[in-house]
């Protein structure tokens, strides 16, 4: 069980990078071009933070089957921290950073630029999580 859990961690990791770095150049390019319909780019924002939810979900389970990212080795605790990054980056720039609909164009950049850090995040906590 703990071989399919850390397959579906390794492949889900993608799914998160290239989720949220679509989200991002998307949502850039949707607050410069001044765009009103946004819909579609907030469903590219909500599948990457699945993804990441997913990703962090999958990650807790390989805890409590006594998994350590690095082989335990190291900084492996740096992953855990990009993972909670990961995992709750987009709750995160919701809670601290936008004015949650006042300004919709503000809004977007911040939201853009925090799934963009997430892709940046995510490439890391990969690097810093396989087996040494």
């Amino acid at each position: 069980m703990a071989d399919f859990i850390l397959i579906l961690h390794n492949i889900n990791v993608y799914f998160v990078f290239l989720s949220a770095l679509v989200a991002g150049i998307w949502g850039l390019i949707v607050y410069f071009q001044k765009r009103e319909n946004i819909k579609p780019w907030r469903i590219s924002l909500l599948v990457a933070f699945a993804f990441g939810v997913l990703q962090g979900l999958l990650g807790l389970s390989m805890v409590a089957l006594g998994l350590k990212p690095g082989g335990g080795t190291g900084l492996y605790y740096l992953h855990y921290v990009y993972g909670g990054i990961v995992a709750l980056g987009i709750p995160l720039v919701w809670l601290s950073f936008t004015t949650n609909g006042e300004d919709k164009r503000r809004d977007v950049l911040i939201y853009s630029l925090g799934a963009l850090v997430i892709a940046i995040v995510a490439v890391r906590a990969w690097m810093t999580g396989p087996a040494a």
